[in-house]
């Protein structure tokens, strides 16, 4: 009976049923084909050899070389038609997976690395890959030819062949034993390679900072340590193998020298002809590769199921947040925290905010100030509903966020942050992200109102300049307007700036600052700062520490509490030596 593993491999094989039933089709007109040219041996050792007839012998010669050659033929187009199939399912498989992906919650990639998950998109499905396509075809031919084969043996001498049934059991029974070690062998070694792929895209990505600290020899340690690992796990499985590949082998030489033996004696005995005793020995070698390709594709298939288990468990996981919900007609963009405690999936044991309630109302400018650590950047998660808080509700427009349908949530939010992340594509592509149908007029006018117009015609290529990995080919400042374009662009009813300008030198932050004030116009904003200077003008200050608001009030009002946080900070800041 079939895993539930191998019945999702099958149900992706059956979109391709329509090719794969004309491999299929070949692979029978190439079996047959490749299975008749023993007969033609047998004729010519009892029939041609004997009467020394070389019209005889011409025949014979002309329908091997026609067998032969229907057969080459038609089994290239078999493994045209069913490689073309794997290729096109993995890819089919693959797209799932990425689709997956991208619907879990933030909390799951809390759990789940970058380069773990890049390593199921990569190796495990290109494992999956050689599954699906070359072994399938390689293993239907290889059955077809040991059951082909041995349909032949039992006509030409229904003794031999049914003596050499003896040794079915013992292979079944070994190829079962085998196969369960080398499946749990292979979804452990993909599990190691996922290591190592952490281990590479943690140090690729941070690769100025591994610069910085000259860590590349010990970069190359921890990479050599997780492939030394994930070569140990290779190792067993390859010896497992290498173990049911030898006993499969003594048993077919075995069955070789038995049928030898055997069959000498029935010659001689006249019970059996030499042609017929040489055609049942070429069918044993046909039967005899079949078998023995097929335990080491036995092999390759446990290794795709171990691989298809790692994919499969993120495809069919169901996200925490389903993109389900109720969507509002009117946006205002107000937004209201009642009683809201909050700690992350990963240190559930660490509240970041405790018993918090605060209201905002539509159009207001919002400020949250406090030191690092104060629950500031966890209220920009909440909103967009990236987590879900412990205790407490968050409304937005007088909804439970539970209430609403994630995406259109998130589409009513623009989030300006510290490091914006760009695209590795244009300009024009990564401020149109914000709004893909966009015209070229709004592209250029979200640039213009950005501050970002000037800095992009002075490129060659002007919008159609490449921002490079993450944007590195543009400075903080440009980055930054980039992504404020995009906001613009969107055109939220609520706009959160996370430490928007705090990476950035005096001259930069002018020329942001000048258009963040276009963006928040009309606009529900939250800003969290640590530069006290930049939230001057809010409608309203929250300070926070603890994950607690201890103050609220104006600017004015707040600088004026000596005894409060708020003036400390004031202090510590326009204090400190420059």
């Amino acid at each position: 009976m079939a895993s539930p593993t191998q019945k999702r491999i099958f149900s992706l094989i059956n979109l391709e049923r329509t090719t794969l039933l004309w491999g299929l089709f070949f692979l029978v007109i190439s079996s047959i084909a490749g299975l008749v040219y023993p007969q033609f041996v047998r004729w010519m050792v009892d029939n041609v050899l004997t009467v020394k007839d070389y019209s005889l012998l011409n025949k014979v010669v002309l329908g091997l070389f026609v067998a032969l050659s229907i057969s080459m033929i038609a089994g290239n187009i078999r493994y045209y038609l069913f490689t073309l199939s794997g290729e096109r399912i993995v890819l089919k498989l693959r797209e799932q997976l990425y689709r997956s992906i991208l619907k879990q919650e933030v909390a799951f990639f809390d759990f789940n690395r970058t380069g773990e998950l890049m390593s199921r998109l990569s190796s495990d499905s290109s494992t999956l890959q050689n599954t699906v396509s070359v072994n399938i075809s390689q293993g239907l031919r290889n059955l077809a030819q040991v059951m082909g084969g041995f349909g032949f043996m039992f006509y030409t001498s229904w003794k031999l062949s049914a003596v050499l049934l003896i040794i079915i059991p013992p292979v079944a029974g070994m190829a079962y034993f085998f196969g369960r070690r080398i499946r749990a062998l292979s979804k452990e070694f993909q599990a190691t390679l996922a290591d190592s792929s952490i281990v590479a895209e943690e140090t690729i990505s941070g690769l100025r900072t591994v610069k910085s600290f000259v860590q590349e020899p010990n970069e190359v340690n921890r990479y050599q340590q997780a492939l030394t690992g994930a070569l140990s796990i290779a190792r067993q499985r390859i010896w497992v193998i290498s173990e049911f590949m030898t006993f499969a082998m003594v048993l077919g030489v075995t069955a070789i020298c038995f049928v030898l033996w055997f069959g000498g004696r029935e010659v001689i005995a006249g019970s059996l002809t030499a042609g017929e005793l040489v055609q049942f020995l070429l069918y044993l070698f046909v039967v005899a590769i079949g078998v023995g390709s097929l335990g080491s594709l036995w092999g390759d298939l446990m290794a795709g199921v171990g691989a298809s288990q790692r994919i499969f468990e993120i495809i069919e996981r169901e996200p925490a947040f389903p993109d389900t919900g109720k969507t509002l007609k009117d946006v205002h963009g107000e937004v209201e925290f009642s009683h809201v405690r909050f700690a992350y999936p990963t240190r559930p044991d660490i509240e970041v905010l405790t018993n918090l309630s605060f209201k905002i109302s539509a159009g207001q400018i919002i400020a949250f100030v406090g030191m690092s650590g104060g629950g500031k950047s966890t209220i920009a998660s909440l909103i967009p509903r990236f987590y879900d808080p412990t205790g407490g509700s968050i409304r937005f427009d007088g909804e439970p966020l539970t209430e609403l349908k994630p995406s259109w949530l998130r589409d009513q939010i623009a989030i300006v942050s510290q490091e914006p992340i760009l695209i590795s594509s244009t300009i024009e592509e990564n401020i149109r992200y914000g709004k893909p149908e966009a015209t070229d007029v709004e592209v250029t006018e979200a640039a213009r109102s950005a501050n970002a117009l000037e800095f992009i015609n002075r490129f060659p290529e002007g919008f159609k300049t490449r921002v490079g990995e993450r944007g590195l080919q543009l400075s903080g400042g440009q980055k930054q307007r980039v992504a404020i374009a995009r906001a613009l662009l969107k055109n939220p009813k609520l706009l959160i700036l996370d430490e928007a300008t705090s990476n950035l030198d005096t001259a930069s932050e002018h020329l942001v600052q000048d258009a963040l004030k276009i963006l928040m116009k009309g606009r529900t904003t939250i800003i969290i700062a640590h530069r006290l200077a930049t939230v001057k003008e809010a409608d309203s200050i929250f300070v926070m520490s603890g994950g607690r608001i201890l103050q609220t009030g104006r600017h004015e009002d707040l600088a004026q509490d000596k005894d409060g946080l708020y003036f400390k900070l004031l202090q510590r800041q326009f204090n400190e030596p420059t």
